[in-house]
């Protein structure tokens, strides 16, 4: 034995060596916690948080990848929780939310969309600073990647994800680096042709049957290119709320706005709620996209008041008049 190996118990070093930090760095995922964590934060979606969690647990059990984690296109109307669970995602797997970089793809129409996803090409002002999708990558290559309402992008936006859905690797054009995505999770979102989609998924029971029709239906209506319906892994329909669920969500967002300001809500009157709901459904039908801000205008000046009244817990009720009532 040298003398450096003297210094220890080498065998026993090994062994720890061995145990704790294995031959690779390997994730392992829980599938249950995985799936509560989807289930806790996305409402109304059970099924497809259900599979997502199946695929995901499956991509992570492999040793090796040649592409993303896995692609996936989640389609629907607005406001059901596509979003939502891209957050999720990015909250569970890598820690926090603020792992998912989001691009708004309405903002991805134009000619230069390009330059802007993997930099600008050398002899170009600002080729040193990268693209806004391949420079956060090389930070950190964990990241849930999401292109918002991907049907309004550039055809320059989808060559590109034609090579970073296949590869998983793309080269920023200024630095001429590599970036390696196989540790992401790609997301698309769009609401196009859902309600045909819908009816698709209504209509076959046999999910390798519905998954070829949805591909085939999207690519027939010329609003995604056949070749990459090829590289998606899974494609979701987000259903319509029911009333019900966006009464969940609206408790849920509640919640979540009382603790901003250190206070707990203990009960919330139903007739109080009611006016929430009937707000949010004047503008978006029950879907939830502008159920946050209804939420906070009515709720918001209450839990300012309580916690000026250091008030830690509270409960919102409804008086005759129609006006706010708050008990601690």
């Amino acid at each position: 034995m040298s003398a450096i190996r003297k210094l220890t118990d080498w065998d026993e070093l090994e062994r720890l060596i061995h145990t704790n930090l294995g031959e690779s760095e390997e994730v392992k995922v829980d599938r249950t916690k995985l799936l509560q964590h989807l289930l806790s934060r996305v409402r109304g979606q059970d099924d497809t948080a259900t599979d997502i969690a199946n695929l995901v647990c499956l991509q992570y059990a492999r040793k090796s990848r040649d592409k993303p984690v896995c692609n996936l296109l989640l389609l629907g109307p607005t406001g059901t929780g596509k979003t939502e669970m891209a957050k999720a995602i990015a909250e569970y797997l890598f820690e926090d939310e603020k792992n998912m970089i989001r691009f708004d793809c309405s903002e991805l129409s134009g000619t230069h969309s390009k330059d802007r996803l993997v930099g600008m090409p050398v002899g170009y002002v600002g080729a040193e600073s990268g693209g806004q999708l391949t420079r956060p990558v090389m930070t950190n290559p964990k990241r849930v990647i999401l292109f918002d309402e991907i049907e309004k992008a550039h055809p320059c936006v989808f060559d590109l994800l034609l090579q970073l859905l296949g590869e998983g690797r793309i080269t920023e054009q200024g630095s001429g680096k590599t970036v390696d995505f196989t540790s992401c999770v790609i997301i698309l979102t769009s609401n196009a042709q859902w309600e045909p989609l819908a009816a698709i998924k209504q209509e076959n029971k046999n999910y390798h049957s519905m998954l070829n029709h949805m591909k085939s239906h999207l690519s027939d209506c010329s609003v995604f290119r056949p070749e990459l319906m090829g590289r998606i892994d899974r494609i979701y329909i987000f259903d319509q709320l029911k009333k019900d669920v966006v009464a969940e969500i609206a408790l849920m967002k509640i919640g979540k706005l009382a603790q901003s300001f250190s206070v707990q809500v203990e009960f919330v009157s139903p007739q109080l709620l009611l006016k929430a709901l009937e707000a949010n459904h004047k503008i978006s039908r029950f879907g939830v996209r502008e159920l946050e801000r209804i939420i906070f205008d009515i709720f918001a000046p209450a839990f300012a008041t309580a916690k000026q009244e250091k008030l830690a817990k509270v409960k919102l009720e409804l008086k005759s008049d129609g006006s706010m009532m708050l008990r601690g």
